[in-house]
């Protein structure tokens, strides 16, 4: 699924950013964008996940650290580059998944002065486009007659979310989390949406064998469109030539994700 959904190496974490930085992944999922750095001549990567991941690749693996108890977990420890890819699109404390201000709080704590924070995130988007009913409505109503969107919101765990017209949605609301920031000791150097998630649509329809041949296919045509689009004005139209040649080898629904990066003051 890794590979199908996201595209978010280079783009993430630009080689010279990770050379020479000690560096700590937080909720490292996978563990490719730890390695990658890692092999881009960080001095050190502390990736953190629920169960430590095998072998020598450079990357010192840590378990137990949540959102809420970085600064307990790693205490005395401090990062010239801190990135969590994917965890912040959960914008309320609901079950063990803190919200923005506590996070950013929480990583202010152990990122050195004129340290980075880079943060990758599902964008909110709303499914009404316009509300004309005062009342919001019933979620579950809006998602079965959305069944593309509700594989999405269920695969992700999305809790739903109000727009600025009090539109249904669901991911992280772009201001909200600028003012968490802003608010916890950050200046934001650069916004951008770096690509869509591109969720599959049908799973059960694939086999094992049908995914490892698809793969590559849907990588190519990611890194053909868009690993060297430089230009923010060009990169809707590469998105959309690039969605638009994905489509007929993969069925899915495009969401936006967006990346920040943000300097410690």
């Amino acid at each position: 699924m890794r590979w199908l959904v996201y595209y978010l190496l280079e783009d993430l974490v630009p080689p010279e950013m990770a050379a020479g930085a000690d560096i700590l992944d937080f909720s490292a999922g996978l563990g490719d964008l730890s390695r990658y750095m890692a092999e881009a001549g960080a001095r050190s990567v502390l990736a953190t996940r629920p169960e430590p991941e095998p072998g020598d690749d450079g990357v010192e693996w840590l378990t137990g650290v949540a959102a809420g108890n970085v600064v307990q977990c790693l205490s005395g420890r401090t990062f010239d580059l801190v990135v969590a890819r994917m965890v912040f699109q959960f914008p309320t404390w609901e079950g063990d998944r803190a919200d923005p201000d506590t996070m950013s709080a929480e990583f202010a704590e152990v990122i050195r002065p004129g340290g980075r924070l880079v943060v990758a995130f599902h964008e909110f988007v709303a499914i009404e486009d316009q509300p004309q009913e005062p009342e919001i409505p019933d979620i579950e109503e809006v998602l079965a007659s959305r069944p593309e969107l509700a594989q999405v919101v269920r695969f992700l765990n999305l809790p739903p979310r109000e727009g600025p017209f009090g539109q249904t949605g669901f991911g992280l609301k772009i201001p909200m989390f600028i003012n968490s920031l802003v608010g916890n000791g950050f200046a934001i150097e650069s916004t951008s949406h770096v690509e869509p998630f591109t969720f599959p649509l049908h799973l059960d329809r694939y086999t094992d064998t049908d995914l490892d041949a698809l793969i590559p296919d849907v990588m190519e045509i990611k890194r053909r469109w868009l690993a060297h689009v430089s230009d923010p004005y060009a990169h809707p139209s590469a998105i959309r030539q690039m969605l638009s040649e994905l489509a007929p080898i993969m069925p899915h629904v495009a969401w936006p994700i967006v990346r920040v990066v943000a300097r410690r003051l």
